[in-house]
């Protein structure tokens, strides 16, 4: 019986994903080791056995961005190496070097399938199902889906879905948000799909706001805003936005304050309000904020050279003495501080690289794609760029890649219809 090679790459795409995004709580409920760990591997051995067997002649607009992401997780890989690593490590280098991997079988996915929009939205709606409905499962029930400290717990206030952290709920879900509103909406021809973009959309809004991440949020609502204006492309939608902002902004400060503190009935408002609370009014106090601006002023003013970086988490010895938190050692709270300090500046010219070519394929993609999607495709890029300083670390997050990933093939591939080979 022959296989075909579209149905191979889909199930890998999908089997990855809902892998990631059930292994912890699988883990956490059944007390089984994590599925997504071993299925990474096979992933990306996998993938190399696929590259070596398939056509190698690439449209120009996918092999410089693929040869950038290539570049910048190929060198990482060194780090399998030449670095002492312990099994948490091990596997936060696996969840990077496996982003080229989910680049090259989106690829042949995207170019291949028969209806590429279709997929690519069944792909994005499966993906917004993990996002929301176990966040809001947890927020109505209070069932808590993995392990998490006293900080973080559910008794806490703190809603995280199916992520350990709800910065990493926050940051998955904005960055998602870009590709509904262009896939489900710039590229909608019926009412319906537009109807469900928008459904999604609002969807994922209402977990970038219980997540209470202020980045995340800030994001979401600027996003929005722009799309609105330039959507509308008429002055009456600017004025009514700018008539909201003022309205909201004539409130007293003392009437702010006060609804703010009177959140109180339970842990979720008390600490929805809190962070509103200490963002508006009382930010030096903030110890989040403070041990990112130590972190962030301390690389800005003695950055290292570095060819092949410290390793995965392993910033003791350029942090250590430097910053009153510890976590710094580990977690520098910015992709590209992180980015550079793991894995050197190879990794991270060839990041740059990525995300200019990124910008020139959305630019340059002609008469064929509107100018209001290509401003959704550069927005995704901004926010992706943003939310990399939103977690900890998004070095066990792979899948908030795939938002660009998606759109950027499907600006190469014009959305055109190849029938799938056989293996």
């Amino acid at each position: 019986m022959k296989i075909k090679t579209l149905s191979v790459y889909t199930l890998m795409l999908y089997g990855m994903l809902v892998a990631y995004m059930l292994g912890p709580a699988v883990s956490y409920k059944t007390g089984l080791p994590r599925i997504d760990n071993p299925l990474a591997l096979l992933f990306i051995i996998m993938s190399v056995g696929i590259f070596f067997l398939e056509n190698k002649r690439f449209p120009r607009k996918f092999a410089m961005p693929f040869t950038a992401l290539t570049l910048m997780g190929g060198w990482a890989s060194l780090h399998f190496a030449i670095s002492k690593l312990t099994g948490t490590t091990f596997m936060d280098l696996v969840s990077f070097v496996i982003i080229p991997c989910f680049f090259y079988i989106l690829y042949l996915a995207v170019s291949r399938h028969e209806d590429s929009l279709g997929f690519i939205r069944r792909l994005i709606a499966l993906f917004a199902a993990f996002i929301v409905f176990p966040a809001l499962a947890e927020l109505l029930t209070g069932i808590q889906f993995v392990t998490a400290d006293e900080v973080l717990s559910i008794e806490s206030g703190t809603i995280k879905g199916l992520f350990f952290n709800p910065n990493n709920l926050a940051t998955t879900a904005v960055c998602l948000a870009p590709a509904v509103l262009f896939f489900f909406n710039q590229e909608s021809e019926r009412p319906r799909d537009t109807l469900l973009g928008w459904l999604i959309y609002l969807a994922l809004g209402v977990v970038i706001l219980i997540s209470v991440s202020r980045t995340a949020i800030g994001c979401y609502f600027l996003l929005t805003a722009l799309y609105l204006i330039y959507r509308g492309n008429n002055p009456i939608t600017l004025a009514l936005m700018l008539g909201a902002f003022f309205a909201v902004t004539a409130v007293p400060e003392y009437m702010v304050r006060d609804f703010l503190l009177s959140l109180n009935s339970n842990e979720f408002l008390e600490r929805f309000s809190s962070r509103v609370y200490l963002f508006l009014f009382d930010l030096g106090s903030d110890n989040s904020v403070s041990t990112r601006q130590e972190i962030y002023n301390y690389f800005w003013h003695n950055p290292p050279l570095l060819l092949e970086g410290f390793g995965p988490k392993n910033f003791r010895q350029y942090f250590g003495g430097h910053i009153g938190s510890s976590l710094g050692f580990e977690n520098p709270h910015s992709f590209p501080i992180e980015l550079y300090l793991g894995f050197g500046i190879v990794s991270m010219l060839a990041f740059a690289a990525y995300v200019l070519f990124y910008g020139t394929i959305a630019l340059g993609s002609g008469r064929t794609v509107s100018s209001r999607a290509k401003m959704a495709a550069l927005c995704a890029m901004l926010v992706f760029l943003i939310g990399g300083f939103i977690p900890s670390s998004i070095l066990r997050l792979p899948f908030v890649w795939l938002p660009c990933f998606l759109i950027c093939l499907y600006l190469i591939s014009g959305g055109n219809r190849r029938k799938a080979v056989s293996l």
